[in-house]
């Protein structure tokens, strides 16, 4: 009878030594997951800022073997099993983060790239060239997508303001974009539309500037509506930046 139960002890104390080791192992396992997904994000964000050439695709496919062999292993642990959980659920976050980062950048849209752009493009006459683009710290690697992408921009805006002509953005409008008042607008035309472009460059928001002529065009057939549908007699002009698209605005005041 006691030599019995002093087996069974022996049994219990055996079992629980396992699952004591299994539980280190699995904490080990997850720890090593955690440190190599904050340092694969670190490598990310400098590949993103230029200072690394090529992305870390082999540290990115290493964690991945990583994450499928962890979701082959039943964990019974309740903590071990929501702390696996919370690092898949930022691996799926980052994942899909660089993925379509990765495609900003080889169609020449990146926001980081695009504001760089805009902001020399402010104080040049003309086109991006590949010289500038690498001024500017855009990676060699993306250099002739980004730039293709700004040149069309560029033209197209310059081609807005009539003539064909690429013009300076930001810069006072001339013999082709008369301005004029318009019944219902008290704000100097003019000066909201220089903020527009302040805000535009800063924001930087992806699509082209509107030229002048086209806002005064808008304005001219949507300031009417506005006075009629609301039963006032001004509008007061506003910028307005939603979704990182910068927008300009006509408010109805009071008389």
């Amino acid at each position: 009878m006691a030599t019995t139960a002093v087996k069974s002890k022996g049994v219990a104390l055996k079992k629980k030594g396992k699952s004591e080791v299994e539980r280190e192992v699995l904490e080990a396992r997850l720890e090593d997951l955690e440190r190599k997904l904050d340092r694969l994000r670190g490598l990310y964000e400098s590949f993103f800022m230029g200072i690394e050439r090529a992305p870390p695709n082999v540290p990115r496919r290493e964690l991945n073997r990583l994450v499928i062999e962890t979701q082959q292993i039943m964990i019974t642990n309740a903590s071990l099993r929501f702390r696996f959980q919370s690092i898949l659920q930022r691996w799926v976050l980052f994942t899909t983060y660089w993925n379509r980062t990765l495609r900003e950048m080889e169609a020449g849209t990146y926001r980081r790239d695009v504001a760089r752009a805009q902001r020399h493009m402010a104080d040049k006459v003309g086109t991006i060239t590949e010289e500038d683009a690498l001024r500017l710290g855009i990676p060699a690697s993306r250099v002739k997508a980004f730039i293709e992408r700004q040149n069309r921009l560029a033209a197209v805006r310059g081609a807005g303001a009539g003539g064909g002509v690429v013009k300076r953005p930001g810069a006072p409008a001339g013999p082709g974009q008369p301005v004029g008042d318009i019944p219902g607008i008290s704000d100097d035309i003019q000066g909201v539309y220089q903020r527009y472009l302040d805000t535009h460059r800063r924001v930087g928001d992806p699509r082209p500037a509107l030229t002048l002529d086209k806002i005064t065009e808008r304005l001219r057939a949507q300031v009417p509506k506005i006075l009629a549908e609301k039963n006032c007699r001004k509008v007061k002009l506003d910028i307005a930046v939603e979704d990182g698209k910068v927008r300009l605005k006509a408010w109805p005041v009071g008389d």
